[in-house]
C-alpha cells in the first residue's frame, strides 16, 4: 500500500510529525508532501494517482475534505478549528476515517456522529532523552507568544529564588542544544494555551522536569495536577506555585513518564492496521442546501475560533 503524508512545511523544520512518518514506514511504502498555505495548494497529479493519503492537521480542502476514491485519514490537532461541530457532521457523513491524540477531540467528533474513530495517545521515550537533574530553581520558558515571561513570574517570582532560562519565540535552537538547555531546568513551563499533540512539555515530562501547563487539552490529558506535573489557569490572576508542589511531582514524573511511554507503545500497533482498513472517501454531496448551509457556518465557526486566539497573542 502506497501512503502520501500530508503535511505543513513548519513540521520539516520541528520534524514534530517525524514519529508518526516513522510507524506508517514500517508497513506502507511513504512519500511526503509539504505544503506552505493551508487550504491554498494542490497536489501534483502523478502523485494523488500513486497513493492514498494522511491528512496530518489539515484537511485537503474545506469544502471537499480529502480526495474522492482515496482512502483519505485525517489526523486533527486541538490547537486548530478542531471544535467545529458543522465540519465534524460533514466529516462523519463522509465516513472519513480519524486518528485522534487529544481525548477532547475524540469526544468532541463521537458527539458529531464520526464512528470510524482511532483514540491513541503519543510519549516519548524516556531513553532516548537526557535524564540528568538541572537546578531545581532554574525555569526554563519557551516564549512562543502564548505564555509570557511575566505570566510564569506571577506562578515563580524571583523572590522565591527562581531565574528563568527563556527561549524566545523566532529563537532557532538546533535540537541537541536545545536539550541541553532544557536538561540545566528542572521546572518547565508548557509553552502554549493548547497543543495538537505538545511535544516540547511531553519531552520535558520525559526527562523528569517538573512542567507547569495552562488547563487545556493536551496538557490536562497527560499531567494530573499536582502529581505528574502542574495546571494553572494562565487568563486568570496567578497564585505563586508552593515549592511542597513541585517537590511532589518530582517525587512521581519518572515512574509516570515510563507508564505513559509503555502506553503509547500499546496504543501505536493499532495505527497502521487501522489505515489499511479505511474505506475510500465517496464524492460528497455539496450542491444541497443542507450541505451549503452547514459549510457557511464552518467558515463563520473558524474565523471566530482564530480571532478568540489573536485576543491571547
Amino acid at each position: 500500500m502506497n501512503i502520501l503524508f500530508i503535511d505543513h512545511v513548519t513540521h520539516l523544520k520541528t520534524h514534530s510529525a517525524d514519529f508518526f512518518v516513522e510507524i506508517l514506514r514500517t508497513a506502507f511504502t511513504v512519500d511526503t508532501f509539504y505544503y506552505e498555505k493551508t487550504y491554498q495548494f494542490s497536489i501534483p497529479e502523478e502523485k494523488k494517482e500513486w497513493a492514498d493519503v494522511i491528512l496530518w492537521e489539515f484537511l485537503y480542502d474545506r469544502r471537499d475534505l480529502g480526495i474522492p476514491g482515496k482512502r483519505c485519514i485525517f489526523v486533527p490537532m486541538y490547537d486548530n478549528e478542531w471544535g467545529s461541530k458543522w465540519q465534524w457532521r460533514r466529516i462523519a457523513e463522509s465516513g472519513m476515517p480519524v486518528i485522534s491524540f487529544c481525548e477532547s477531540i475524540t469526544a468532541h467528533a463521537k458527539m458529531h456522529g464520526v464512528k470510524n474513530i482511532l483514540d491513541v495517545r503519543y510519549f516519548p521515550n524516556p531513553a532516548d532523552l537526557p535524564q540528568g537533574h538541572g537546578e531545581p530553581k532554574r525555569v526554563f520558558l519557551w516564549e512562543r507568544g502564548e505564555i509570557s515571561r511575566n505570566m510564569a513570574e506571577q506562578i515563580l517570582p524571583s523572590s522565591g529564588g527562581y531565574i528563568f532560562e527563556v527561549k524566545k519565540a523566532n529563537e532557532f535552537t538546533p535540537k541537541e542544544e536545545y536539550l541541553n538547555r532544557l536538561s540545566g531546568c528542572d521546572i518547565v513551563i508548557a509553552p502554549r494555551m493548547k497543543e495538537g499533540i505538545g511535544m516540547a512539555f511531553l519531552e520535558a515530562m520525559a526527562m523528569g522536569k517538573c512542567v507547569i501547563a495552562h488547563d487545556d487539552a493536551t496538557m490536562n490529558e497527560y499531567i494530573q495536577d499536582g502529581i505528574t506535573g502542574i495546571l494553572r489557569d494562565f487568563r486568570r490572576p496567578i497564585k505563586p506555585i508552593a515549592t511542597e508542589e513541585i517537590e511532589n511531582v518530582w517525587a512521581n514524573i519518572k515512574s509516570a513518564g515510563k507508564s505513559a511511554y509503555a502506553k503509547w507503545i500499546a496504543d501505536k500497533v493499532a495505527i497502521n492496521p487501522f489505515i489499511e482498513a479505511a474505506a475510500r472517501l465517496p464524492p460528497l454531496k455539496t450542491g444541497s442546501f443542507k450541505d451549503s448551509m452547514r459549510y457557511g457556518m464552518f467558515l463563520l465557526e473558524g474565523a471566530l475560533h482564530r480571532a478568540a486566539l489573536r485576543k491571547y497573542q
